[in-house]
């Protein structure tokens, strides 16, 4: 059985955040607003791509991550 490996890559700011998914045929960008609207529209965003599971590398600017991190553990 093959595993595919897909990798979520974010950039927090104040209010938006961006993020780039990398997965077996998809590579694909979205933009979200820093709020848990954004969070929920990020993980119904990663269904509708087809990704159940994703490695998540964060960089985010003081602390505006703080919020995202317990969220993307269960990513």
């Amino acid at each position: 059985m093959t595993t595919h490996v897909s990798a979520l890559g974010i950039d927090l700011a104040k209010g938006t955040f961006d993020v780039h998914l990398l997965a077996e045929s998809i590579v694909s960008s979205h933009h979200f607003v820093n709020t848990p609207h954004g969070f929920e529209a990020l993980d119904q965003w990663l269904k509708h791509q087809g990704i159940e599971q994703v490695h998540a590398c964060m960089e985010a600017t003081g602390t505006y991550g703080d919020a995202a991190s317990p969220l993307l553990v269960s990513c």
